[in-house]
């Protein structure tokens, strides 16, 4: 189920999130981060340096070499983040390693099975695209049914070659706080929130809608 919260602008989102955080996220917690340009996470935790969990890690990546120019990690990595965490002793998970495409999901499925015995709680910062997509899930991907946490795809985008959590794995989480700013958004989140708007394998970010964890959606657009 989605709770809306209406901010101002981006600014005041990413500060609304690290107050919804702060509720959630202690050292028994493992923090998923997504990319994307509506998660700001200079503002949102470095700036804050109030939000500490047991482990941190990526919800999905643009696959290429460690560190790429269009990596989820590097957006970290220069919001000084990963620098935040190193300092407090939290280890960041990333994605991207020396290993080819399919064997680097295989890995990352791995590592996330292991975080997720050792951290009781998850929670997660998530993103919504233009097309409804949400992590590295698109229209009819495998990550909707797959029985894995963690799986490869090759999808119709400009970053083509995907690694994403499946919705098995974002089922386990506690707690979504997702952020979607710009006009540009405003039809695909009225069109998220309409009554009877459930087509998951459509549109991945319904899955919000369905699932029973809370989710929060952080937005400075009037809907």
């Amino acid at each position: 189920m989605i709770q809306l919260i209406k901010v101002k602008d981006p600014l005041l989102g990413n500060f609304r999130a690290n107050s919804i955080l702060r509720i959630f996220v202690d050292s028994a917690t493992l923090l998923a981060l997504s990319g994307g340009r509506s998660p700001n996470y200079n503002q949102m935790l470095v700036v804050p340096r109030n939000i500490l969990p047991g482990a941190a890690c990526l919800v999905d990546e643009r696959f290429g070499p460690s560190g790429h120019k269009n990596s989820n990690e590097l957006i970290i990595e220069r919001s000084g983040l990963a620098d935040f965490l190193k300092a407090k002793n939290i280890e960041l998970h990333k994605v991207l390693s020396m290993l080819q495409f399919e064997e680097t999901a295989f890995d990352y499925d791995r590592r996330l099975r292991e975080l997720f015995v050792k951290y009781e709680k998850k929670v997660a910062v998530m993103g919504i695209g233009n097309d409804l997509h949400t992590a590295g899930i698109f229209a009819n991907s495998l990550a909707i049914d797959s029985p894995k946490y963690v799986v490869s795809q090759v999808v119709s985008d400009e970053f083509p070659k995907r690694i994403t959590m499946t919705f098995k794995a974002l089922s386990r989480f506690n707690a979504f706080i997702i952020l979607a700013f710009g006009q540009e958004k405003k039809e695909v989140l009225k069109k998220l929130l309409e009554d009877g708007f459930l087509d998951v394998r459509k549109y991945p970010a319904v899955f919000f809608k369905k699932t029973t964890t809370k989710s929060y959606l952080i937005t400075d657009i009037d809907i």
